[in-house]
């Protein structure tokens, strides 16, 4: 055993002095300074759950000073990040500005898909009010679709085997209703 462990090591020894020795034939490393990159990409500080979060809360307050101190405190993020000058541009500029309500619209859809989830209501206008969310529309519906199904389901359970009535069916609505009702005051 104590064989295996000096082999071991003697191996380990070998591989670090292997590696360690400078290869003639391999460029040398520059003794200058290697630039640091940010911690956090221009990409992540926009998309934020706190910044977004804020300029949406100002979006529904209708508070363009509270938005424009969101956005100045993303960019002095940016600059004790040490973000390149380019970035930092980016972030104070009015397409930074265009791309963070773009995402809060996006959480504001979420959230209020969210509410129809459990208020049992209609996403068509939802929808209609935020273009921005498109591509998520799909998905709406089929979570709709899904909620529809278990209410269904419900309904059956309380039909005892027999086919679902408009009172089995209204019972069920209510049922999901009550049994959700917290989730809706959010």
């Amino acid at each position: 055993m104590k064989v295996i462990v000096a082999l071991v090591v003697v191996i380990a020894i070998g591989a670090a002095l292997w590696f360690s020795n400078s290869d003639p034939q391999r460029p040398k490393i520059s003794d200058e300074p290697v630039s640091v990159l940010p911690v956090i990409t221009r990409e992540q500080l926009l998309s934020a759950s706190d910044l977004v979060e804020g300029v949406k809360q100002a979006m529904s307050q209708s508070d363009e000073d509270a938005m424009e101190e969101w956005l100045d405190k993303a960019l002095a993020v940016a600059k004790e990040a040490d973000m390149s000058n380019e970035d930092i541009d980016y972030i104070n500029s009015d397409a930074a500005k265009d791309y963070v309500i773009f995402q809060a619209k996006r959480s504001q859809f979420n959230d209020a898909i969210e509410q129809a989830y459990y208020k049992l209501l209609d996403i068509k206008t939802i929808k209609e009010d935020f273009p921005q969310a498109k591509d998520l529309f799909a998905n709406a519906d089929k979570l709709m679709a899904d909620r529809d199904k278990l209410i269904e389901q419900i309904a059956a359970e309380m039909a005892s085997g027999s086919t679902p009535t408009d009172t089995d069916r209204q019972a069920a609505r209510q049922q999901w209703l009550t049994r959700h009702a917290n989730q809706s005051s959010k």
